[in-house]
């Protein structure tokens, strides 16, 4: 059987852990994939050390004409068309079917749709964008996609996307397989004033205003763990430290997967700020190394964390919150229901549910 990935750039993160997990499963069927890309930033040294197992694959990447950041992403499904054909399946990871051959037999992951994510109004700022698709363009062309192959399986990683997928393209989402999450943390004991962020450094995880608020709660300790990608971004971070005079927040790059595990088993709290977050793999990671969570008031973390007590609107309100849950007589009821309702998430229940949709889209032997 041959199995090819499509994604247009490819790093470690979300998508690519749930891109892991799908490769175990093809492995042991005895396949093999290819990874059609533009561009990737990892190897398979660099996967096995990140996540302590070994996956076969293949990246073959395809050459990156030089447009705008939305405009690449369609073009990679124009592209990439003439690559994938006689592929027994296609796995699109790429967030969006626009400019992909309707024919081919395929599954798509959505772990947010593109064309949602651009719906969102046109302003004079968007109009200008560009780096972004100047003139919007490229979004007045998911304005007019509306439907995507009969062969084209839509499969999204939370209810809160499926909902925004089918607002997008009035149509029902095929599935929901919620992503892959490791869970099976060893415990340690906990410190009880340490708190812990985890995603790379980029503006919409908002470590900067997680660092702002930590000027109200100097006795505790925030680490700050993520992908140092964005160089110009973390360096603003740490610029804020030192202009805030913050002793009590701690800058953890690129941490290896012992540090980041030692910091989140001994850690109280878990901090996660992006808005409309699709689904929140980090937040199930906290939760699964013993940590409160404490998370913004909406998109899949109403999912993950189904009690409203651990949900704010304003990072304002977090020193308070953090200092009512550490008074609070419920928090190891808390904490016993969350690890209960992250069993749901668990890898082995993804691996088997996404086995199951290959034996229904792979031809039989």
């Amino acid at each position: 059987m041959k199995v090819a990935y499509i994604q247009n750039r490819v790093q470690l993160g979300g998508r690519f852990q749930v891109t892991f997990e799908m490769t175990k499963v093809l492995n042991a069927m005895g396949i093999i994939p290819d990874f059609y890309c533009y561009r990737h930033r990892l190897t398979l040294e660099d996967i096995e050390a990140h996540y302590g197992a070994s996956i076969q694959l293949n990246f073959k990447p395809i050459k990156e004409p030089k447009l705008p950041f939305e405009w690449n992403i369609t073009r990679f499904n124009s592209d990439v068309n003439k690559h994938v054909q006689g592929y027994d399946l296609i796995i699109n990871s790429n967030n969006t079917s626009l400019g992909l051959d309707p024919s081919l037999n395929s599954i798509s992951y959505v772990h947010y749709p593109r064309k949602a994510r651009l719906m969102t109004g046109i302003s004079l700022s968007k109009l200008l964008d560009i780096g972004r698709d100047p003139l919007q363009l490229n979004a007045l062309r998911y304005r007019w996609h509306r439907k995507v192959g009969a062969g084209d399986l839509q499969i999204a990683n939370s209810a809160f996307t499926a909902a925004r997928f089918e607002e997008q393209y009035n149509m029902k989402i095929d599935g929901i397989l919620y992503p892959p999450v490791a869970i099976d943390f060893k415990q340690s004991e906990k410190i009880s004033h340490r708190i812990v962020s985890l995603g790379r450094f980029s503006p919409n995880k908002r470590q900067f205003e997680q660092i702002i608020m930590m000027a109200e709660l100097r006795e505790y300790e925030l680490y700050l763990i993520g992908f140092k990608n964005d160089v110009d971004y973390y360096n603003r971070c740490a610029q804020a430290i030192k202009d805030l005079k913050l002793t009590n927040v701690h800058l953890i790059p690129d941490a290896s997967e012992e540090e980041r595990n030692s910091l989140l088993t001994s850690a109280a709290f878990f901090i996660h700020s992006l808005r409309e977050e699709p689904f929140g793999i980090t937040t199930v990671q906290g939760i699964g190394a013993g940590c409160i969570p404490i998370v913004h008031n909406s998109g899949g973390q109403k999912e993950v964390v189904p009690f409203e007590e651990l949900r704010y609107e304003n990072e304002d309100t977090i020193p308070e919150l953090v200092c009512a849950l550490e008074k609070s007589d419920r928090i190891e009821e808390l904490r016993a229901s969350l690890q209960k309702h992250i069993t749901a998430y668990d890898s082995a229940s993804f691996r088997d549910q996404f086995k199951g949709l290959l034996e229904q889209k792979l031809p039989k032997a």
